[in-house]
């Protein structure tokens, strides 16, 4: 779980030295929020991490994205 604590502690971390994973959700604008909510369940992301769904050219579809950073991992070894 993510407390603000934790988030702070990685906002004050240059972001050079995080990890960064961008997960993009594409297709019909139900399945695209369906998917958050079941991620947000699953504790993956809340939705207030994802881009609102943005339609994508002349088709049906809708695009959305989640930005994760964290702390890289230590050497171990």
């Amino acid at each position: 779980m993510t407390t603000s604590l934790n988030l702070d502690i990685l906002r004050a971390i240059p972001s050079g030295n995080q990890e960064k994973l961008k997960v993009v959700l594409m297709g019909d604008l139900d399945a695209v929020l369906r998917t958050q909510d079941f991620l947000a369940v699953v504790k993956f992301a809340e939705k207030k991490f994802w881009s609102d769904p943005q339609p994508i050219g002349m088709s049906s579809e809708y695009i959305s994205v989640l930005i994760r950073k964290s702390a890289p991992k230590p050497n171990v070894g």
